[in-house]
């Protein structure tokens, strides 16, 4: 199975050992590491297991971490992906992007296909997303990808914003059940 994605602008694939330097360079960007490495500079030893973590979860769940790059060709812009949230049960939304290409929408483009295929291909029923709480760009993200704000709670010590979307919620399948309840229930 394949498990390429593409956008009207992105072409996503699975993050391979071949990426190594490309993501090792963008998860220690300081702008980038802020947020999802809580700042720390990661060797690549670090950046190297992450991506056996995402092939093995490919193979095992058909999730994983997947490069952006342009639809067009060219280098690696971010990563998008999705991964068992630690400690829990449910799965959690990652992305990033190297901060010359923020502003432009890449996020919410790259995610939303991630998100499409956790729900059709992985059957995944409902999907998460964390982000710190003064990163008020990816909340904004997890906003316009249509997750609902779940809270405030602790994550590692660190304040943290929880969304989540269902299945139904992502393709808008829930208010057309709302609908049909409200309907039958006036019939009653």
């Amino acid at each position: 199975m394949s498990f390429r994605l593409t956008t009207a602008r992105l072409a996503l694939r699975p993050c391979a050992s071949q990426d190594l330097d490309a993501l090792h360079a963008l998860w220690t960007d300081a702008e980038v590491r802020r947020f999802l490495w809580d700042d720390r500079v990661i060797e690549r030893s670090v950046a190297a297991e992450a991506i056996e973590a995402s092939l093995a979860s490919f193979a095992e769940r058909g999730i994983g971490q997947w490069v952006i790059g342009p639809r067009a060709g060219g280098g690696t812009i971010g990563f998008a992906g999705l991964r068992a949230i630690e400690g829990e049960s449910g799965v959690e939304l990652l992305y990033g992007l190297a901060p010359a290409h923020w502003h432009f929408g890449y996020a919410v483009e790259a995610s939303h296909a991630v998100l499409a295929h956790g729900f059709e291909v992985a059957g995944l029923a409902r999907i998460a997303g964390r982000t710190d709480s003064p990163n008020r760009a990816s909340a904004r993200v997890l906003e316009r990808l249509g997750m609902r704000f779940q809270g405030e709670r602790p994550v590692a010590g660190r304040p943290t914003l929880h969304y989540a979307i269902s299945r139904a919620e992502f393709f808008g399948e829930e208010d057309a059940m709302d609908a049909r309840d409200r309907r039958e229930g006036e019939r009653a």
